[in-house]
């Protein structure tokens, strides 16, 4: 019965009334989910619409910095594995990189690019942090030529350095 009355609903709104009605017991969320109901715009679960804390930023280009080329390990806590974590994938990479400048965003670059080898909770795929920053020095004009090649030697991403042909498209 709930779900013929969903199909004949027009407006979200109408949706909360009908589920009051037919099921006052369960909360609106069951409802919506027990009917394979989602609406994208109610949750947001990669924090897209949350800044990226400038703390962590500031701890990711310190442990980038720490890097050398002949050191390539990375030697984190656990902590901080489980903090660098979701920056790997955070969307806000995009304009905090505007702000940050050439060498801050190739230590980053290099030190996200070693993470997704190194530790199974920063894989990130297409959505890697790297793409993010490979961009906005490819704006910039000030991409190493060297740097994508370092990338793909560093990593089994198939999607680093320039992600998903089909947001490219």
């Amino acid at each position: 019965m709930v779900c013929s009355l969903f199909r004949k609903a027009a407006m979200p709104i109408k949706w909360a009334t009908l589920i009051k009605q037919s099921a006052p017991a369960q909360t609106a969320y069951e409802i919506l989910m027990a009917v394979n109901t989602f609406d994208p715009q109610q949750v947001d679960p990669a924090g897209s619409s949350s800044p990226l804390d400038t703390a962590l930023i500031d701890q990711a280009v310190r442990l980038a910095g720490a890097l050398s080329e002949t050191n390539l390990e990375l030697s984190l806590t656990q902590e901080e594995v489980a903090a660098m974590g979701p920056l790997i994938v955070h969307p806000a990479w995009s304009e905090q990189a505007e702000e940050l400048p050439a060498d801050q965003l190739v230590a980053l670059i290099r030190l996200f690019t070693l993470g997704e080898g190194q530790f199974s909770s920063w894989r990130a795929g297409a959505k890697s942090a790297v793409i993010k920053l490979v961009r906005a020095l490819k704006v910039r004009k000030e991409m190493p030529p060297e740097l994508t090649a370092w990338i793909k030697a560093h990593s089994d991403n198939r999607f680093l350095p320039h992600g998903d042909l089909m947001d490219r498209l």
